[in-house]
């Protein structure tokens, strides 16, 4: 196997701290990286986001007040920078395991926690050069598929997305084509899945109403339903979908009415159905959900079975599965 170079790719870099910065960008500098751009700004590091194309970003997410998780959900969705595929290697000087579960759930290839040596850091990003996993896209989830066992996804629910670094570290400029070339239509396919997901994620939860075990008070969240209805109404939007858009507002006007719990009965959640798949529709000309009728089927039995045995006052937002089986 050919050896890696890393002197033609682009790495980005931020830290808050200089010292930290200093050193990370010396153990990059050891492992074969010449084109380091070090912030420890948080407006520069977002203003380079914007301008350039990067093929690694290396960022520090431990400081209190910089929310690099939500920055990174942004580039994954394609809102930061232009090119959303970059390899991201997050460090950390916490090791508590949920920070660094939540640095993986936003959607970064790897977390490298403090302090670490410079052949640790070289082993990470090698792997993440030659064994890259697969993104998978949810409603609220772009990144590298963590599932394992039954729950990893397969066939067309994985996307292998361009991988500049790696194409860059090989040295081979075919590759490096096919990739810049790939990025925009990777964009399109998780923008349609991303839509078609929040259609569903609406689907589902007004599906579950239909059945009064469930029992409305204990498996509804009027909160997110809204929060659902209006990102998909900002995704449609974001396509250039207008006729798409106008559906979706319909659904959030319709989705007001369910802040009184008079209102939450079968009716309207059939109809907060019908408006969320009636969006899907007007952004994918004409074709609907009915090919994720028995997915969505499936993912309601499963929710209504949690929930039946679920502590008191829970809702079907608390539950995992909303994210772990469709959305």
């Amino acid at each position: 196997m050919a050896e890696l170079d890393f002197q033609r790719a682009a790495v980005l870099l931020f830290d808050p701290v200089h010292v930290n910065l200093r050193t990370t960008r010396y153990a990059l500098n050891e492992i074969g990286f010449r084109s380091i751009e070090a912030c420890s700004a948080i407006d520069e590091f977002q203003r380079h986001l914007r301008e350039n194309s990067w093929d690694m970003i290396v960022a520090e997410c431990s400081s209190p007040k910089v929310d690099i998780f939500q920055l990174v959900r942004m580039i994954r969705r394609g809102e930061a920078t232009p090119n959303p595929y970059s390899v991201i290697a997050l460090t950390s000087w916490t090791r508590d395991g949920g920070h660094v579960r939540k640095a993986i759930e936003s959607g970064a290839d790897d977390v490298i926690v403090r302090p670490f040596s410079t052949q640790f850091a070289e082993d990470r990003i090698r792997t993440m050069v030659r064994d890259r996993k697969a993104f998978v896209v949810t409603s609220d989830y772009v990144g590298p598929d963590r599932r394992a066992g039954d729950r990893a996804a397969v066939g067309a629910d994985i996307l292998i997305v361009p991988n500049t670094l790696q194409a860059k570290a090989d040295g081979n400029d075919e590759q490096l084509r096919e990739a810049y070339l790939a990025i925009q239509e990777s964009k399109k396919q998780i923008e349609g899945e991303r839509i078609r997901r929040l259609a569903m994620r609406i689907v589902v939860t007004a599906e579950l109403q239909f059945d009064s075990k469930a029992g409305p008070a204990k498996a509804f969240d009027t909160a997110d339903m809204m929060r659902s209805a209006r990102e998909l109404r900002d995704q449609l939007e974001s396509a250039g979908r207008y006729e798409a858009v106008q559906v979706a507002e319909a659904l959030i006007d319709h989705a007001r009415c369910f802040r009184n719990p008079e209102e939450r009965n079968v009716k309207n959640f059939r109809l907060a159905k019908e408006l969320a798949i009636g969006s899907f529709a007007a952004y994918a000309d004409g074709k609907s959900l009915e090919k994720a009728k028995d997915e969505i089927a499936s993912t309601v039995k499963a929710l209504r079975k949690r929930l039946s045995s679920a502590a008191p006052g829970s809702s079907v937002q608390d539950l995992p599965a909303l994210k772990a089986a469709t959305m």
